[in-house]
């Protein structure tokens, strides 16, 4: 996921480039477990600073369900906007100095090529639930014996309820 962004820091701000991107991100991250390729579009924009990053971007990932741990397929849609910096000027050569806010993910290198990959994946992780689930009627384990309850019922026996606690068992179930 790199472009060579050379001659777009040479035009005026607000010129633009258009990308398709279709990438393979199997090696991104060993958290992230691809089912697709990524795949979206990329709009560069030139900025007084260097070049902003504008695009849609979608996947699908395998990931596993906080409540039955069974597998499944998330399908995962994300914004990328993330502004990159030049460390060497276009015209002169010289090494520009670098904001106290930097981030080497975001710089434009010495070739004046940008790298996506980083920013990519902090998007990704960060569109990920926290505790993904399957479905949303995902029943989950049983907590006894940690049948996956999905697949019909267990044959546990229910929990003696303590008999101080039955009152509100009983407003629990006029509801």
């Amino acid at each position: 996921m790199r472009y060579n962004v050379a001659q777009l820091l040479k035009e005026q701000s607000g010129h633009t480039r258009q990308y398709t991107l279709h990438e393979d991100i199997s090696r991104l991250d060993p958290e992230i477990v691809p089912l697709s390729t990524l795949d979206g579009n990329i709009q560069l924009i030139r900025t007084a600073d260097g070049v902003f990053a504008l695009g849609n971007l979608h996947t699908s990932l395998e990931l596993t369900c906080a409540r039955c741990l069974n597998l499944f397929s998330l399908p995962l849609q994300f914004s990328l906007e993330e502004e990159f910096r030049p460390t060497i000027d276009i015209h002169t050569g010289a090494t520009l100095p670098l904001p106290a806010d930097d981030e080497a993910a975001t710089r434009i290198d010495a070739h004046h090529e940008i790298d996506l990959s980083e920013v990519v994946r902090q998007n990704i992780l960060l569109a990920i639930p926290p505790s993904p689930i399957c479905r949303t009627k995902c029943a989950g384990l049983c907590p006894t014996c940690g049948k996956n309850l999905n697949e019909g019922p267990c044959a546990c026996k229910p929990e003696e309820i303590d008999p101080r606690l039955e009152k509100l068992k009983q407003l629990l179930d006029e509801e």
